[in-house]
């Protein structure tokens, strides 16, 4: 009896401590107390799960909540706590750092200079391979001839009634000055230039017992285009005007300073290094001065003038070589013929007279060698010397036409004639584009195939 109050009264103390238990687990039943605890165990472990399972998976992966500890002494609770950063104070923003400073450039590299093939001629396009055959002076050339073929016829009274008449061939300046030779300080090579020529004949014209010297001066330039392929040159001879008399025959006449302005065109068929042909045409323009004639004989005045209105046209054909360094030759073969005839018109007291002269045709054939004494391209001042020698060769290729005018005939003993000149000459390069050229003439031939006793010939060439 007091054993089983004793079990009541303990069941009786467990179920008012664990009031909600009794209803579930007997007390008689060890099997169902132990599963229970077990149940407790597991449940407190499954709780936090549980507070974890209410989160999505972003506030997990954010962490914005976890479980806060109880207080020491009181029951464990679960506590959710907002894990959201706060928000940022707003700031001064940091002054950026500055810049590093940025290096120096280095200085640019000079620009290469341009390559000097011929540091003595102009560089276009197609002559860049050509230092040799640019190198290679200009031809001196041959540029004189005289109006050859007139005769004037001078009349003499002898005092009874009867004349003498004398006729004397004598040598005259053309109208317009000298018959230009193309190949006068020239080169088959089309070439950027400006220069000066002088030329001085001796004993040039001649009347009777009087001879005259004449002085020509001349100024040109020549252009290249299309890429150094082709070249227009323009040339202006003027003379120095000239009068010369014979007492004897009573002749006289005067010679005035414009001459005729040639324009020549130039093309570059072929060229190396060592050679080059070209084909060219000069236009000889009837822009010089005519030539006018005064005799006075024992029957009066008479006077003939020679209009200069016959335009000449000069094709030629040009070659030019540098086999080596120091060797070059010049050649040329060209023929002069004139487009139309000139005017004569002619007084012999009140007997007047016109007619038409026409000049020969002429060809020339000339060459010319050279060689280099001295070249030095870096030198200050003298840079090379070269020395020429020439020969040139002039023909007539038809008769001068034969007219009498009263006291004066053309084209008696005016046949065909040749004439052969021989040229020495020399060439200083000073600097980089200036060269100063000088020769000398002389005619191999005697009269009616020479045109003058000898020639000094000067000429300044820049070229550009």
């Amino acid at each position: 009896m007091d054993r089983e109050r004793c079990r009541y009264s303990q069941d009786v103390r467990f179920s008012l401590r664990h009031s909600d238990w009794s209803q579930s687990f007997p007390r008689n039943s060890p099997l169902v107390f132990k599963l229970t605890l077990c149940l407790l165990t597991v449940g407190a472990l499954l709780v936090p799960a549980s507070v974890f399972a209410w989160q999505s998976p972003a506030d997990l992966s954010a962490g914005k909540f976890e479980f806060a500890d109880a207080e020491p002494g009181t029951d464990a609770e679960l506590v959710l706590q907002d894990k959201t950063p706060p928000s940022a104070k707003p700031t001064t923003p940091a002054k950026p750092a500055p810049a590093p400073a940025p290096r120096p450039a280095a200085p640019p590299m000079p620009a290469p200079p341009p390559p000097q093939f011929n540091p003595f001629a102009n560089q276009p396009g197609n002559q860049r391979s050509l230092a040799r055959l640019s190198r290679a002076p200009d031809m001196f050339g041959d540029s004189f001839g005289s109006l050859s073929g007139i005769t004037f016829t001078t009349v003499t009274d002898n005092g009874d009634f009867s004349s003498t008449s004398a006729p004397g061939a004598i040598r005259l300046p053309r109208t317009g000055g000298a018959r230009v030779f193309k190949n006068e300080q020239s080169r088959a090579l089309p070439t950027d230039r400006v220069f000066g020529l002088y030329h001085h004949f001796e004993n040039a014209l001649q009347l009777e017992n009087a001879d005259a010297n004449v002085d020509v001066y001349t100024l040109g330039v020549e252009k290249t285009f299309l890429e150094g392929n082709t070249s227009i040159e323009l040339r202006m001879p003027l003379n120095n005007p000239v009068g010369l008399s014979s007492g004897a025959t009573g002749q006289s006449f005067q010679t005035h300073a414009a001459g005729d302005l040639i324009v020549t065109f130039k093309a570059l068929l072929f060229s190396d290094d060592s050679q080059g042909l070209s084909l060219g045409l000069a236009v000889n323009t009837p822009t010089g001065s005519d030539l006018t004639v005064h005799q006075n004989d024992d029957f009066g005045d008479s006077f003939f003038t020679l209009k200069n209105n016959a335009t000449h046209l000069i094709p030629f054909i040009a070659y030019q070589a540098a086999p080596n360094d120091d060797f070059f030759f010049n050649g040329f073969l060209q023929v002069d013929t004139p487009t139309n005839a000139n005017t004569v018109n002619s007084k012999f007291l009140t007997n007047r007279r016109t007619a038409s002269v026409r000049d020969q045709t002429l060809m020339y054939v000339d060459a010319s060698f050279g060689y280099w004494l001295f070249r030095d391209d870096e030198a200050e001042f003298l840079t090379g010397l070269a020395g020429l020698f020439e020969l040139h060769y002039t023909t007539a290729l038809n008769r001068a036409d034969k007219v009498d005018l009263n006291f004066v005939h053309f084209g008696d003993g005016s046949g065909r004639f040749d004439a052969i000149n021989l040229t020495t000459g020399v060439q200083a390069n000073i600097g980089r584009s200036t060269m100063v050229r000088a020769a000398f003439v002389a005619p191999l031939r005697s009269d009616p195939n020479r045109f003058f006793d000898s020639e000094v010939s000067l000429a300044i060439v820049f070229r550009l």
